[in-house]
């Protein structure tokens, strides 16, 4: 089990710069935290051995340990102004779509805390409406029958304290002969209350120690409260938009500001409130018939939000301690080392630092592809997805750090997920301990070796730059997506991650602006530039994907849910919103296995002049039949040129792959044909192409198309063909002689 867990509100620092550090440490004292220079995360024995440097920081500490806990589950909050009250009888009604009807007690809405009034559903999923006093339930009023899954009811709440009464009516919007899911009820409580309007909770209720709890799975739409006890028919009608009633007094309109957190009121009170842990915004709602996709184009047929009862935005763990980065610290990858008092028990906080305001750059800039970190953050793979192992082809080697996301479900989903109601998970945050973020952490589907994927991974590229003695910067995906291609700017030589999957608009734009500006682009992985993520403008650490229409995925939006919340864009494959990665990259998503990688093999381009810097020193024909993941260079992830999808013509495909297992299998957007053929040792589709190409405007694009290249690198203590290959690129790529 791991003791510590952390994060740092930020993932991208300069020299200088403050750090923050929230810290949940269990069954111990106290703690320390070192400052470390990232070098080679693989502690593979047989691999080019682990590095850490130790980078001089008074960072302060030991610090006093303590737990902090994560709260999951979404729910809507207003606050009311001082004084605000309700006279009289009144109604609370909402329109639902449960998901998980009769799982548990699931709140709708709460009216207080200690007492009030709540509207929702009882453990068997029948609608219920209940009085509170002094946080005990003094009377409740539950209909006979429960409501059915993914399915539309208005539940309208009354309660008239004059008489003491509460009754419950259950509305299905669509009936069905032969099934009775209707119903209403009366009760009388047991005391009178007294009505706290200081708070509402939608989704939630407040539990006896004060937190959010009864956690409602589902979608709710047009929740209001009235004044009296208009008929169920008026009050359906008015939540379906169909009438408008009088005496309402508050009329909250989900429709509004989507893109965001915040929510409306349309009564005469501005009951406005706000969201928390991000539950899916923008998803179709009661109104939605199909006439659009958008839901910026009729947001009122988008007035639904589903929430899960395992959301989680922001861990809003308060900080241990804070401590400033060296000013002349320079351009890399970082952690904070927190380790134990008896040193049992480590974490490491990573995060990249680019280069100084005014610092002179080095002529390399490494891009983190944290986005791609953060959509596979604290993913359960390999325990929780059955096929994971098949897809392997081995059993699956389970390291602690997984383990521990087992047992602690509280630390949020990756967008490889469902949620518990079956739901895909269409955000991700880094607002979290994200366990996977770490050297020395293993993986699932890394392959035979090394086994070690994303993060990890690319510190084989980490590691050959410094055993080549290469100078280089470190940029984040996040600094692309706040500055677009003037992050880029005087870096002669862009190198990307192993596994650069995630990418936004701007991000996109970035790489095509700064090939266009006569930049030179390394992309050393495989399946790169697949999925379009999006960022909130104001929620920070947080990407959002919608897998829309095609594309390799665990599960999709629903019909009517393809365009994204945060900024409206059409989500799925950027092959598919027109923008396939051969455009810029000249190669693209072809395949995937995760048993054994295949050499390259040198194709008659390889001997073209254009090429030959390429593989000065490399006698040969077949390249890189070695390496740590799946033992060849070739593998797990693999992209393909395709002059038809964006390939430049003047492109050379200087190597390629030619036989896979038939783990490879090929991705669906190529899968028009379901036969038996499209396997890896039957299609010629699923190989891997090392391509090259001038642009012209004097720069180059180098593509490997795998993401098994880099653990080819790192082979042999980086003493092999596949590192001199990509040294002889860099050194050529660094050279300012135009293409």
């Amino acid at each position: 089990m791991l003791k510590i867990t952390a994060y740092s509100s930020r993932i991208s620092y300069r020299p200088g710069d403050e750090v923050d550090v929230k810290v949940s440490a269990v069954g111990m004292k106290s703690f320390s935290a070192v400052l470390k220079r990232i070098v080679q995360g693989d502690i593979n024995p047989d691999g080019p051995g682990y590095r850490e440097d130790a980078v001089p920081c008074d960072i302060g500490g030991p610090f006093t340990a303590r737990e902090q806990k994560i709260l999951t589950g979404s729910y809507g909050r207003v606050q009311t102004s001082a004084g605000f009250a309700v006279a009289g009888s009144v109604t609370v009604a909402a329109l639902i779509w449960p998901t998980l009807p009769g799982v548990a007690r699931q709140a709708i809405v709460s009216v207080g805390s200690e007492s009030g009034l709540r509207l929702g559903l009882d453990e068997k999923g029948r609608a219920t409406f209940e009085a509170v006093s002094g946080g005990r339930r003094v009377g409740h009023a539950t209909t006979t029958a429960a409501c059915r899954m993914k399915a539309w009811y208005a539940i309208i709440g009354t309660f008239r304290p004059e008489t003491s009464e509460l009754e419950i009516e259950q509305v299905p919007l669509q009936r069905f002969r032969g099934i009775e899911d209707s119903g209403c009820a009366k009760a009388t409580i047991s005391e009178s209350i007294d009505v706290d309007w200081s708070e509402i909770l939608f989704a939630a209720e407040r539990g006896s120690d004060g937190a959010p709890a009864s956690f409602y799975n589902g979608k709710i739409e047009a929740p209001f409260i009235c004044s009296g006890q208009p008929g169920p028919d008026d009050v359906t009608d008015h939540l379906k938009g169909a009438k408008k009633l009088e005496a309402v007094i508050a009329d909250w309109d989900f429709s509004h500001d989507i893109a965001h957190d915040t929510f409306a009121d349309c009564g005469p009170h501005s009951l406005c409130g706000k969201l928390f842990n991000l539950p899916h915004r923008a998803v179709s709602g009661f109104a939605w018939d199909g006439s659009t996709y958008r839901w910026d184009e009729r947001p009122e047929h988008y007035g639904a939000v589903h929430f899960h009862d395992d959301d989680l935005y922001d861990a809003m763990w308060e900080n241990d301690f804070t401590f400033r980065l060296p000013e002349g610290l320079k351009s890399g990858v970082y952690a904070v080392h927190l380790t134990s008092d008896d040193e049992a028990s480590e974490y490491y906080v990573v995060f990249g630092v680019k280069a100084a305001k005014n610092a002179k750059k080095s002529p390399v800039v490494f891009v983190m592809p944290t986005a791609s970190y953060i959509a596979y953050a604290n993913h359960r793979l390999g325990l929780d997805v059955s096929e994971t192992e098949i897809g392997a082809g081995q059993l699956l080697q389970i390291d602690k750090h997984h383990s521990f996301l087992q047992e602690n479900p509280q630390y949020g989903l990756s967008l490889y997920e469902v949620h518990s109601d079956g739901s895909g998970v269409f955000y991700s945050s880094r607002l979290r301990p994200v366990v996977d973020i770490q050297p020395k952490v293993q993986g699932f589907i890394g392959g035979l070796g090394s086994n070690i994927w994303q993060f990890n991974a690319d510190t084989h590229i980490l590691g050959f730059f410094e055993d080549r003695g290469l100078d280089y910067d470190v940029l984040t995906d996040e600094d692309l997506e706040a500055d677009g291609v003037e992050a880029l700017a005087d870096y002669q030589v862009l190198v990307t991650g192993s596994h650069p999957e995630y990418t936004s608009t701007r991000m996109l734009d970035a790489y095509r602006d700064y090939s266009e500006r006569g930049g030179r682009i390394m992309y050393l992985g495989g399946n790169g530039f697949y999925w379009r993520i999006t960022y909130n403008s104001k929620l920070p650490g947080v990407i959002e994907c919608r897998r829309s229409e095609s594309g390799i995925r665990g599960w999709e939006p629903g019909t009517g849910n393809y365009y994204h919340q945060f900024t409206g864009e059409l989500g799925g494959l950027w092959r598919r919103i027109g923008r396939a990665p051969q455009q810029v990259f000249g190669v693209g998503m072809t395949a995937q296995g995760f048993d054994l990688s295949s050499p390259y093999v040198k194709t008659d381009h390889a001997k073209d002049p254009r090429a030959a810097f390429i593989f000065e020193g490399v006698a040969g024909d077949v390249i890189g039949d070695f390496g740590l993941n799946g033992g060849a260079a070739a593998g797990n992830e693999i992209d393909r040129a395709d002059f038809a999808l964006g390939t430049p013509p003047n492109a050379l495909i200087v190597a390629s792959s030619r036989v896979h297992t038939d783990i490879y299998l090929m991705t669906p957007e190529d899968l028009l044909d379901p036969t038996p053929t499209w396997s890896g040792t039957q299609s010629d589709l699923i190989r891997s192409d090392m391509t090259f190409f001038e642009t012209s405007t004097g720069g180059a694009v180098f593509s490997t198309g795998s993401i098994a290249w880099a653990a080819s690198m790192a082979w042999n203590k980086y003493d092999n063909e596949v590192a001199r290959i990509t040294e002889n690129v860099v050194r050529r790529f660094s050279n300012p002689a135009k293409f």
